[in-house]
């Protein structure tokens, strides 16, 4: 059987010797079927998912996806440039950052996190571009276009630092908030580093993941809270 390209990982991933017997004519034939189902469905358009989105389902990490045409008017130069330069979205992150009173490199750490410089993506809960703001949110800053970079990047900081002074410059909690949301954290009765300390098993383990992951990176620059 000649398998098609787009095929390989997943034929390449089942046994190579079978017993010679009718068991191995009949796994033959399953795996026929299965690829005839997989092409089937590639052809008519169908979703196959991801290796990477089964353990975000299952670990309840933020999954990802390029945002649809009709999210999102994307073409080629664009689609390279939010992963092959982000050099200019760097500039971006530094100018906006120092004009909005946010120290640049927690903003940088943030879209680090959030979209990986990629001003394109939304997630499976519909948070869109950079800083991945909600539409609520978005709006709230006076966002229209959440795929714009500069759009993005002032509605993402003008909300983290909303966030900064609200807990009184306490960066884990304002990270812990703009993740899981401020109603979640003040629910949980926290407002201050040393409470989120206390506290860090009550939130979710992506949160979790979330700020360990900034702060660390943070401290391994130098910067520290």
């Amino acid at each position: 059987m000649k398998v098609p390209v787009t095929l390989q990982p997943y034929v390449q991933a089942m046994p190579q010797s079978y017993p010679t017997n009718q068991a191995a004519s009949s796994l033959v034939g399953e795996q026929d079927l299965f690829s005839d189902i997989l092409q089937t469905q590639l052809a008519s358009g169908q979703r196959v998912i991801s290796s990477q989105e089964i353990l975000a389902k299952l670990d309840g990490s933020r999954a990802w996806k390029l945002a649809t045409s009709d999210e999102a008017e994307l073409d080629a130069s664009a689609s390279k440039g939010a992963t092959a330069a982000p050099g200019a979205i760097l500039e971006k992150i530094e100018r906006t950052a120092k004009a909005l009173g946010v120290d640049p490199d927690l903003v940088r750490e943030v879209v680090r996190a959030e979209s990986n410089f990629n001003p394109h993506v939304v997630s499976r809960a519909g948070a869109k571009g950079l800083m991945q703001l909600m539409d609520k949110t978005a709006q709230a800053m006076s966002v229209r276009n959440a795929y714009d970079p500069d759009e993005n990047l002032a509605g993402g900081t003008k909300y983290l630092k909303s966030l900064l002074d609200r807990y009184d410059g306490n960066v884990k909690v304002a990270l812990a908030a703009y993740n899981a949301g401020p109603g979640r954290v003040s629910r949980l009765g926290i407002d201050s580093d040393e409470e989120l300390e206390a506290k860090y098993n009550l939130l979710p383990a992506e949160t979790q993941r979330y700020v360990a992951k900034i702060m660390s990176r943070l401290e391994s620059d130098g910067t520290s809270y």
